[in-house]
């Protein structure tokens, strides 16, 4: 008898660790992790929208983000911004990319396939959606870090003129922002 219980406390113990995942994210929906990305960005004074994705577009100091809402995974959290490469060849942004990478925290740089486009990611997985919240500026700044070490690569190559993907603004080196 003594012997039973502890194999079905055992068992018990180990069907929660094991099904706790499928648990944090049942219940969830596209709609309520809109819900809750927009209201911390109100809090936190961005402009959010939902673009025609269903993804959360804000702008930290004119530059473009989205948040990326994968229905597949809801514990996925990724944070997204892009853009145009001009004149720099796919190579050198490679190079550039994979040095950044090297350097940067949990951000990423990738390079389009057709070596025109950048874009920097920082991706988390979260227990339960709101996990974001206490990391979300640091994902940002880390996110500035990347882009940082990746610009300074390039400029080490040559200088460099990037055209905008929206016209909306342009950095000190000319960097497109989407």
């Amino acid at each position: 008898m003594k012997k039973t219980c502890k194999i079905l406390a055992i068992l018990m113990v180990l069907g929660g660790i094991l099904i706790s995942p499928a648990i944090s994210q049942e219940g969830w929906t596209r709609a309520d992790l809109q819900s809750i990305y927009m209201e911390h960005l109100r809090q936190e004074g961005y402009l959010p929208s939902i673009d025609d994705d269903g993804d959360i577009h804000f702008k930290v100091s004119g530059d473009n983000y989205f948040i990326i809402i994968n229905d597949d995974d809801l514990q996925f959290f990724q944070v997204y911004t892009g853009f145009h490469l001009g004149d720099i060849t796919p190579e050198d942004a490679l190079n550039a990319a994979n040095i950044s990478n090297r350097r940067s925290k949990v951000a990423k740089v990738a390079i389009s396939s057709d070596g025109k486009i950048a874009s920097i990611t920082a991706e988390l997985l979260l227990e339960n959606p709101i996990g974001f919240i206490p990391v979300f500026s640091r994902a940002l700044s880390l996110m500035r870090n990347a882009e940082r070490n990746f610009m300074a690569q390039i400029t080490e190559t040559k200088p460099v003129i990037i055209d905008d993907l929206n016209n909306d603004t342009e950095m000190g080196i000319g960097i497109g922002r989407r």
